[in-house]
This record gives structure tokens, sequence and C-alpha cells, in this order.
């Protein structure tokens, strides 16, 4: 008996992470809805589920299934428009008080929905300034003020795509058993997005059973997928030929720096124009403390890329063989997309690979101390 009551306490902690369950969403709202219809929409593995009930007297019922934890979109309207909210949907009953609108109602019941709640708290206000300026420009009429619009939105996605990386990554710390913090971790990085030095920290934080379940199993893969097979090993030379027409070697530089960024991109990259702020912003804090960068440009005509390297102001090593794609450089590195880099050591290892923004930065800061 004692091995058996022992065995249950252990168990315990998984029970948060049940991976199937049904869900009952109790909410009541302003009986001015009554007679209106009121959906659920959510994703059950591969599966893309809908359910609708009509309010009455002031509240509704909807039930569902789920295979693992997720998130809901409770809507008056559809997912995109109307009056919704986000729900996280797990196994147990989920409490909707919405006195006015579903998008600002209060919800609780279960430990998951209760936490993301918490997080949904901070995001929710940026969250509606890019959603409903996207809204606005898709109702607008063709023409160049919907163009200048999408322009004038589009300018603060950066900062809203670090605010919302950065919160999640801070929720995550300070909660590192809830699901929800897996969750919102790995589809903040879906894809081509996911970054190893950006994201691992913060899944190293996450509890065992976290870590345990079938998404945290998921997530741990696909990060030391994109983790680099070159980090830890040592670099690779390479000389190319500088602005000025001189010869410089990869060699010459790590021996006269204890970090060194090399830097793979080229005038004609988006991305890589978009991305060179960030490069200058390290190098600018950095620069006295030991580190340095080398630029190698994928360029073919060398009066852009000396005119990019100036208008984007890098002061620091540039080399090219103006050869495209096929700059040896990159060849040897097995660069098929930019921008991308590698920092190594003063001794010549691989110390990670494509820091991108404040990854970078906060990367170098932590090396330099």
């Amino acid at each position: 008996m004692k091995t058996i009551f022992f065995l249950g306490l252990a168990l315990i902690p998984l029970a948060g992470f049940s991976q199937a369950g049904s869900f009952t969403i109790d909410g009541k709202v302003n009986k001015k809805y009554n007679g209106r219809f009121i959906k659920i929409f959510y994703d059950n593995g591969e599966t893309k589920l809908a359910d609708s009930v009509v309010i009455n007297k002031g509240a509704f019922t909807l039930k569902g299934h789920v295979d693992a934890p997720t998130v809901g979109k409770l809507s008056m309207g559809t997912t995109e428009s109307g009056d919704r909210a986000d729900v996280f949907l797990s196994e147990g009953v989920i409490r909707v008080n919405a006195k006015d609108s579903i998008h600002y109602a209060a919800i609780a019941g279960t430990v998951l929905a209760e936490s993301h709640e918490k997080l949904a708290s901070k995001l929710k206000p940026a969250d509606d300034k890019i959603y409903n300026g996207l809204n606005t420009f898709r109702n607008m009429p063709e023409g160049e003020e919907k163009k200048a619009y999408l322009t004038k939105v589009m300018s603060g996605f950066d900062s809203y795509s670090t605010f919302k990386r950065e919160t999640i990554h801070q929720f995550a710390k300070e909660n590192p058993t809830s699901y929800v913090s897996l969750y919102y971790l790995d589809k903040n990085a879906p894809g081509s997005l996911l970054n190893y030095e950006t994201t691992y920290p913060y899944y190293a934080l996450l509890s065992p059973e976290l870590k345990a379940t079938p998404l945290g199993k998921q997530m741990e893969a696909r990060l030391m997928a994109v983790k680099g097979a070159l980090t830890g090993q040592d670099y690779k030379d390479f000389s190319s030929t500088t602005p000025d027409g001189k010869t410089l070697t990869l060699k010459e530089v790590i021996a006269k720096n204890k970090f060194t960024l090399i830097d793979f991109w080229a005038s004609w990259c988006g991305p890589c124009r978009k991305e060179n702020p960030n490069v200058v912003k390290a190098y600018d804090a950095f620069k006295d403390q030991g580190f340095t960068v080398l630029s190698v440009s994928l360029d073919d005509d060398g009066d852009k890329w000396k005119a990019a390297i100036e208008k984007d102001g890098m002061p620091w090593y540039h080399v090219s063989s103006l050869k495209g794609w096929k700059e040896p450089a990159a060849v040897l590195y097995g660069i098929r997309a930019i921008p991308q880099n590698v920092l190594v050591d003063g001794n010549g290892k691989v110390l990670a690979t494509n820091l991108r923004a404040e990854t970078l930065y906060n990367k170098v800061q932590e090396l330099v101390k």
C-alpha cells in the first residue's frame, strides 16, 4: 500500500500534462446576446474543429475533447473577426464571465486556463494593435492609401515581435512548470523561425515533466536540428578580397580578437540589410572588449557592395570574391541562405551560429563579461 501511495504522489505532477481530455466551457454574457451563436474553434492535432451553441438567458455551455492542451478561439464571429478571445483548452471546466465583451472576459477554472490568462493579459494590448491594424488594412479600398497604411502598420512589426518573444521568454522563466510556457515557446518559433540560441536557454529551464510530453520531445528535437553542426568545432580558414583589393584571411582576424563574428550577407539581401543595424549595435558596444566582425558578401557587383557598406555604417572587416552564391567562403561554411553568421572565439572554436537581433547582443555580452 505504501508503494502504491508514493507512486501516486510521484505521478501527480504529470496529471497537469495529460494529453487527452474533455473540456467544458461554462459562460455568462450580457443577456442582450440571447439568441446569438457563440463558437469555439481549435486544432486537435491534424484536425481543425469547431462547435457552436445558442446563448440562452445570458449563458452558454460548450464541450469538446483535446488530445493535448491547446489554444482555442471563443468567438461570436469567426477566428479572424467579431468579438473573440483566446482560451487555453485542457481537461476540466473553464469559466468565462463576459459582462460586455468576450474579448475582455474573465477566464478561470482550470490551472492552465488561469496560467494562460496571466500571459495573455501582457500580450493582448500589443496583439490588438497589430491585428486591428491588419483588419483595417484588409477592409480598405485598393490604392496608394492602402499601401501606405500597410507600410505604417508593418513598421512596428519588428518591435512587436521582439516584445512578444521577450514576454514569452520571461513567462517561461517565471513559470517553468506550466504547459502554457512550453506551448508558447513552441508556437512563437515555428519552422524556419526557430533559433537555437534564442529559444533553447528558456526551453532548458522547463521542468522535466514538461520536456517529457510529446510536445516537449518534439520541440527538443527541433532545437537540436537547428543547433548547427558547426557549433563546438574548429573554424575553417579562408582567404578573400577586401574592398580595397587586398587579401585577408579569417585566421588573421581571429588571431587579433577574442571573438569574431563571421557574417554572411549581400547588398541585395533585404533581410540582411534589415539585420545590419543589430550587428552595428553589437559591434559598437563590444569592439573595445575584443569583439569584431568579418562580413563576407555574396555580391557580384563591387560598386553596390561598397555602397551598402558605406550606407549601413559597417566599420569592420569586409571581404568578397564577387562571385555571388559561388563565394568560396560561403560554400566552405555550407551557406544556403542569408543572413547567417558564425561566432568564433580566439582559439578558433565555433561558439554559436545564426545569432540575430538581441540574441547576438546578449550572447556577446555574456561572453565578454
